[in-house]
């Protein structure tokens, strides 16, 4: 009971917040074309203080296996490679592109810090935004040569290195770690204002999401669950089974779990709509991979809870 009680924890303040966000769209307070500026405001001010500040606050002696990030980026490597054959499977390259983007590019910060808060509290998730400190570069050079490839491009790897570091989510980190590092603390007065910002990012990202959420009729319907089935089913299923055999546990596995069980990245929408590829379908996974991640991570929680490795 108590294990099942955990789980419901962890997925029903996003379910909740989504349906909020939906409210207010049938209830015209607010619209998507509306939210897209408070999107940016979340992705360049909320989010990055949400990272510094759990990176910034977590003991970095306890890594004492570091080896979870790089099993985390051989996950990545291997879901790249095996995106890459999408684009001989279908033969519409617009939407392989979108298909195979939705593989690489799960929408880590934002339910990673909403799963790991559920489960540890916050300030206790600083190993869940050092993952993710790893993996957003990694799977976001691989979105990019996706995205090149899909409309016949060639980017440069300056192009790429360039797209990093100009990365709000990288700069936090970056920040953060170098902070923890120097030995550095920042006031009491400066850091609440830190927490406090890094704090809107989270509910107010799910509020968005369930403003966003779009399930028009769409004439793929078999290809968009295929792909919301590989999201998160079959990814998580070979590598989070994976990390449990190599003997991953606590925040580390919870970070893996994160990884490879979230939705796809909502900025995987307008990022397949500004490079040529089928927008409309990059769409629908989206929304439909948001709504029905909620019962696979609740499953994927109460299953590893129950083994007691959370």
């Amino acid at each position: 009971m108590e294990s099942f009680l955990m789980a419901a924890r962890v997925v029903i303040p996003m379910a909740m917040l989504m349906a909020v966000g939906i409210v207010v769209r049938m209830t015209k307070i607010a619209e998507p074309g509306t939210m897209k500026k408070v999107d940016t405001l979340i992705f360049k001010v909320f989010t990055p203080c949400l990272v510094f500040y759990n990176v910034y606050t977590t003991d970095l002696t306890n890594l004492t296996n570091p080896g979870f990030l790089l099993y985390g980026v051989f996950g990545l490597a291997v879901s790249f490679c095996a995106a890459l054959i999408l684009f001989r499977v279908i033969p519409q390259r617009p939407t392989a592109t979108a298909f195979a983007q939705t593989m690489i590019r799960p929408n880590y910060i934002i339910f990673g810090a909403a799963v790991a808060q559920s489960i540890y509290g916050e300030g206790n998730i600083g190993l869940v935004m050092l993952m993710g400190a790893v993996a957003i570069p990694v799977y976001s050079i691989m979105a990019a040569v996706i995205l090149e490839y899909g409309r016949g491009g060639n980017p440069t790897p300056g192009q790429l290195f360039l797209a990093v570091l100009r990365n709000p989510i990288f700069v936090g980190t970056a920040l953060g770690l170098v902070v923890n590092l120097s030995g550095l603390r920042l006031s009491e007065l400066v850091s609440e204002v830190v927490q406090d910002l890094g704090g809107i990012a989270t509910p107010l990202s799910f509020l968005s999401i369930g403003v966003g959420l779009s399930f028009t009729a769409y004439p793929k319907k078999a290809l968009v669950a295929a792909a919301v089935a590989v999201r998160l089913v079959l990814i998580p299923l070979v590598f989070v089974t994976g990390g449990v055999l190599l003997g991953f546990q606590g925040a580390q596995l919870c970070a893996l779990m994160i990884l490879f069980a979230a939705p796809a990245a909502v900025a995987s929408y307008p990022a397949a709509v500004a490079m040529g590829a089928d927008g409309e379908f990059a769409g629908q996974l989206v929304a439909y991979s948001t709504i029905f991640c909620l019962p696979t991570i609740f499953l994927w929680t109460l299953a590893l809870n129950l083994l007691g490795l959370l």
